[in-house]
């Protein structure tokens, strides 16, 4: 990163509203977090890009999204950083991740995984899905449900928007199953076959690919499909996502906040699944669904 310049976009808000900031200007960043400043006190939400932030489109982003809950123009920040190698300091400070059965390290921690834990090793990068996010910790608790119960026979898995590939990765090491993880972003599929062999997941257990939306991923039904992505590509992949689930087989859908459950919800019941559960982080909601 130090051949490219970085800029970053900062945001100071309340704990209710930064869920609704987070999403507002989620598709103008590489990379976001979001942390509280102080015990009780305002939320800081922080994102980085490689390329040049478009600054009245973000601004304009954060006052509709604010508008709503009665708040004034968040205050934000925008600046271009010093050539520093940004991605090597945030994986310096990536702590281990606990969420159910799965512990998410980064290779710097020198550590052992926890007893009866399924390690995952990441390095914090700028592909979605390091563990930190509250819908791909959503996602991996739903995945940790599911081996609670059992789901023996489960044989195909589908992991949509993969990112770092770490949904993939879950069930690939939690059952003997054949993972086929995609994403519309090239570099996404790079990372997520590198940390496929990083953990030693075979190409023969976790199939890596570029695709648009379901296109080029066959018309095969699986047990598990996971689809980490934004409400309204949920929406609008609703038929041909419900088409690769099997009869007796578990939709896991995130990337939403909880007001926007309520659409995707109606858009997949109206296509026969039954919502099993709803999984609530940190304003972001997990929702479960299964066929027949």
């Amino acid at each position: 990163m130090k051949s490219k310049p970085v800029w970053k976009i900062e945001v100071i808000t309340t704990a209710a509203a930064q869920p609704a900031l987070s999403q507002a200007i989620e598709g103008h960043c590489d990379a976001l977090m979001a942390f509280e400043m102080t015990p009780g006190g305002p939320w800081q939400i922080q994102g980085l890009t490689m390329d040049e932030p478009d600054e009245a489109a973000i601004r304009s982003r954060l006052i509709e999204a604010a508008r709503p809950l009665g708040l004034p123009a968040p205050q934000t920040a925008i600046e271009r950083l010093p050539d520093v190698d940004w991605l090597a300091r945030n994986r310096s400070a990536f702590p281990p991740i606990r969420a159910g059965r799965y512990f998410v390290y980064g290779s710097h921690y020198e550590g052992a995984v926890p007893p009866g834990a399924i390690g995952i090793r990441l390095d914090a990068s700028l592909a979605f899905g390091s563990g930190e996010h509250a819908t791909t910790r959503g996602c991996l608790l739903v995945i940790d449900r599911l081996a609670r119960r059992g789901r023996r026979g489960m044989r195909r898995v589908l992991d949509l928007g993969c990112g770092s590939g770490i949904l993939g990765l879950a069930a690939a090491k939690t059952w003997p199953v054949r993972v086929l993880a995609a994403d519309i972003d090239r570099d996404s599929v790079r990372l997520a076959g590198d940390n496929a062999r990083d953990n030693g997941v075979s190409p023969r257990w976790m199939r890596v690919q570029w695709s648009d939306g379901l296109r080029r991923l066959g018309r095969q039904r699986c047990d598990l499909v996971l689809a980490n992505i934004l409400a309204k590509p949920l929406r609008r992949l609703s038929r041909d996502l419900v088409r690769r689930v099997g009869r007796g087989a578990t939709l896991v859908l995130s990337g939403l906040l909880v007001p926007q459950a309520g659409e995707v919800v109606a858009a997949y019941r109206y296509q026969g699944l039954k919502l099993t559960r709803r999984t609530i982080i940190d304003g972001w909601v997990t929702l479960t669904f299964r066929r027949g």
